[in-house]
C-alpha cells in the first residue's frame, strides 16, 4: 500500500468514526424531539455542528485527493475494488454510514414539521383565527368543523 493511499484510508477511517458519533446525535436529537426536551435539543443541536464541519473537511481533502490522482471517481473506485478490496469495504460503509444518516436526519425533518403544524394549529385556535378546524369524525377521517352543523341527530 502506498503513503498515499494510506492518507486516503486514513480520512475514512476518520469520516466513518466521525459519521458514527453524527448517527448517535442524531438518534439523541430525534428523543429530544419525540420527549419536547428542548434543553437537551440546545446542547445537541450545538454539538452537531463541528460533526458536520469534520465531516465536509475531510470530504473536500478527500475529493482533493483523488483529483490529484488524475483519476475520474469512477476509475479510481473501480481501481479500488479490484486492487484494493479492503479499502472499497471501508469506502462502503461510509456510504452505508451516510444513507443511515441521511434516513435519520429526515425522520428529525418530518417530527419538527409536524409538531410546526400542530403548534400553529394550536396557535390557531388560541387566536379564533380557525374557522374550519379540521376533527375526525366516526370514520377516522378528519373533517371541517364549522358553523351550522348539528350537534346531534334525532
Amino acid at each position: 500500500m502506498s503513503a498515499d493511499l494510506k492518507v486516503f484510508i486514513d480520512l475514512l477511517k476518520q469520516d466513518l468514526q466521525t459519521l458514527s458519533q453524527l448517527e448517535d446525535v442524531l438518534q439523541q436529537e430525534r428523543d429530544s424531539l419525540e420527549q419536547s426536551d428542548i434543553e437537551t435539543l440546545q446542547r445537541i443541536i450545538e454539538s452537531k455542528l463541528p460533526l458536520l464541519q469534520q465531516i465536509e473537511s475531510h470530504a473536500r481533502a478527500r475529493m482533493q485527493w483523488v483529483s490529484q490522482t488524475g483519476l475520474s471517481i469512477d476509475r479510481f473506485l473501480s481501481l479500488l475494488k479490484e486492487k484494493a478490496p479492503p479499502v472499497m469495504k471501508l469506502y462502503r460503509q461510509c456510504e452505508s454510514c451516510l444513507a443511515n444518516i441521511h434516513k435519520l436526519n429526515e425522520v428529525n425533518g418530518r417530527i419538527i414539521a409536524r409538531s410546526q403544524q400542530r403548534t400553529t394549529k394550536m396557535m390557531q385556535i388560541i387566536r379564533g383565527q380557525s374557522q374550519h378546524m379540521q376533527l375526525y369524525g366516526k370514520n377516522g377521517a378528519e373533517k371541517s368543523v364549522g358553523e351550522g352543523q348539528a350537534i346531534a341527530q334525532a
